[in-house]
């Protein structure tokens, strides 16, 4: 009896092993051993809204990378869209359900009857362009993008596309009557103090990154393209969104409910939920672009422990990029 006790003791001592230790210290040398491989960027973990560690690693142009240190952030700012237009539905001016001929009356018949959450979820079957890239206005690009065919048949699948969020980027402006930047400041980022990031083309004065910028980002610009941040921005972010203070519960919810499946998880609204191999929830948001930048939010809300990278170091090889390699490793060491 007191050894079958003793046995079912230590299996459950086994059981409740605590994960390795956060410190500085232990991410640092994960971090590190990147380094030595050729990443370059700023890492910040945090904790219970407690930040561990949020340290740049590594030069770029010759130039050492620091706390703050700005970076182009691609397609993490979708998620900006997504929480603009979900506001928007908290003030009564829209719906995530309603058509989009609500918003462009010239939408053409096949288009129609596509809804604001088909935009956010990427179901809505317009493919991957650059229509909206390429313009200089809100109405030129909502021409061009609502003449591109949908996809054939449509099937409201995920079909990841740029398209979606620029469109639902124009909805902002139609509906807000700012531009997007100004939407984004006015909202977000000034209420919150978030005072190192925008849009290429802001505010006078501001320098985006130490990164050049590219020719398709000097120009006059509309729309989501060209948004940069630091670690410590899209912490404060993510923290203020946990923490009510840029939307409502229920909006919140919707931000962060699964809406279609995706070949790894499920899509929401500008984030994305998976599991780690360990079997850890996350929910996040990252992007990429090709001239070297990427950057990721990944959150495991049930571990309330959240990990910003962001670095314009590219791939470390054909087949991921250098952020998602090293949250493959902090989350091997973090056992999440």
């Amino acid at each position: 009896m007191w050894r079958a006790w003793i046995v079912s003791l230590a299996l459950a001592i086994g059981a409740a092993a605590p994960s390795p230790t956060l410190s500085a210290a232990m991410i640092d040398r994960v971090v590190r051993k990147s380094v030595a491989e050729g990443f370059s960027g700023t890492v910040l973990v945090a904790r219970g809204g407690r930040v561990i560690l949020d340290r740049g690693y590594g030069l770029l142009h010759g130039v050492r990378m620091r706390r703050g240190t700005r970076y182009w952030i691609s397609s993490t700012g979708k998620q900006f869209v997504a929480a603009s237009i979900l506001l928007l539905q908290q003030q009564g001016k829209l719906s995530l359900d309603d058509p989009i001929a609500r918003f462009f009356p010239e939408a053409p018949l096949d288009k129609r009857a596509i809804t604001v959450r088909q935009l956010l979820s990427h179901t809505s079957g317009i493919v991957q362009g650059y229509e909206g890239e390429e313009s200089s206005s809100n109405a030129e690009a909502v021409r061009r993008i609502l003449a591109v065919p949908l996809e054939t048949p449509r099937t409201h699948r995920f079909l990841y596309s740029n398209e979606n969020y620029q469109l639902a980027a124009a909805v902002v402006e139609r509906v807000s009557g700012l531009t997007y930047q100004r939407f984004e400041r006015k909202h977000f980022f000034v209420p919150l103090g978030m005072n190192d990031t925008g849009i290429a083309g802001g505010p006078a004065g501001v320098a985006p990154t130490r990164e050049p910028t590219p020719d398709r980002l000097r120009k006059p610009n509309w729309g989501i393209e060209g948004h940069y941040s630091t670690a410590s921005d899209l912490f404060r972010w993510y923290q203020a969104l946990r923490g009510g203070r840029v939307l409502g519960k229920s909006s919140l919810d919707q931000l962060w409910t699964a809406a279609v499946p995706i070949g790894e998880g499920e899509a929401a609204l500008g984030w994305f939920i998976t599991t780690t191999p360990r079997g850890t929830r996350r929910v996040w948001t990252r992007g990429n672009d090709d001239f070297g930048p990427n950057s990721l939010i990944y959150p495991y809300p049930d571990r309330d422990l959240v990990i910003v990278i962001l670095t314009h170091a590219g791939q470390k090889n054909d087949d991921i990029s250098w952020s998602r390699a090293l949250v493959g490793d902090l989350e091997a060491a973090l056992a999440l």
